[in-house]
């Protein structure tokens, strides 16, 4: 079992983000085996294709350089043009994916994972990263936003509906059961929530009105670990929340999003999955 950190919501190229470069992250991931970016790691709300590219490359350089083995990219709202990236994976009990998807009524036929594609080419593909950029009048709302505290801006932290939508997921995608918790950005509402037998977990965001959080897992031990990220010295801070999982764990390898919807070994090639060497 690889020696897993969980990052989401870096929101890199916007001027409200506390990820003001990629090389921020490497204290946080060196030490580990595999790093899971669970989405709007770029936001492409915000960048020109070419500024996002080279972004993803430093992301890659900085993982390399720290001796990560493994790095699994998500599609977020604000990354769901990219061509590649995870709907969602489901490892070993666990069940990953960026959030926005449960904030919405998956329409439509076909599985989880197909059901997430069509609401990210509706809502949220090429169409509406066009509709923003070099459009000054963003910039201003971005700055107005970084101002307002994401409490006041989404004042309740975990909604029944959303909390219900997981559910749903977690059974739809994980008929046999055995998942026992669930992580998820995109609310910018970090947190740790009990939904029956799953433990939820957010990791908030790196915007400047929220806190970030990170979540590492160890074997069977689980951590949600502030990020001290508004100083100059990035670096991990008090830890949120601890417990080890029980057995026996669900085994699956990362859920090929890309074209199944049931947990198993992503497609070969698939850039959402990229083992460094």
């Amino acid at each position: 079992m690889k020696r897993t950190v969980v990052l989401s919501d870096l929101h890199l190229g916007r001027v409200t983000t506390y990820a003001h470069a990629p090389e921020v992250i490497a204290p946080l991931v060196e030490g580990f085996e595999r790093v899971m970016l669970l989405g709007d790691i770029i936001d492409h709300w915000y960048t020109h294709p070419q500024q996002a590219s080279d972004l993803e490359q430093r992301i890659r350089a900085t993982c390399r350089s720290a001796g990560v083995k493994e790095v699994v990219f998500f599609r977020g709202n604000h990354d769901a043009c990219i061509e590649s990236g995870e709907e969602f994976a489901l490892v070993d009990g666990m069940l990953y994916l960026h959030g926005h998807a449960v904030y919405h009524r998956l329409a439509g036929s076909g599985g989880a994972a197909a059901r997430i594609r069509a609401l990210n080419e509706k809502k949220f593909g090429a169409s509406r990263t066009a509709s923003r950029m070099d459009r000054h009048i963003w910039t201003v709302v971005d700055r107005m936003y970084g101002r307002i505290p994401m409490a006041i801006l989404s004042p309740i932290a975990w909604p029944w509906p959303v909390m219900r939508r997981i559910r749903t997921l977690v059974e739809e995608v994980a008929p046999q059961g055995g998942v026992q918790g669930v992580v998820l950005g995109h609310s910018h509402r970090p947190g740790v929530r009990r939904l029956d037998a799953l433990t939820l977990y957010n990791l908030g965001g790196w915007m400047k009105n929220t806190r970030a959080y990170g979540f590492v897992r160890d074997g069977c031990r689980v951590r949600l670990i502030h990020i001290e990220n508004r100083s100059k010295l990035l670096r991990w801070g008090q830890v949120l929340h601890e417990s080890e999982l029980k057995f026996p764990l669900l085994r699956g390898a990362l859920a090929d999003a890309r074209g199944s919807d049931a947990a198993g070994p992503a497609r070969q090639g698939s850039r959402s999955r990229i083992e460094l060497g």
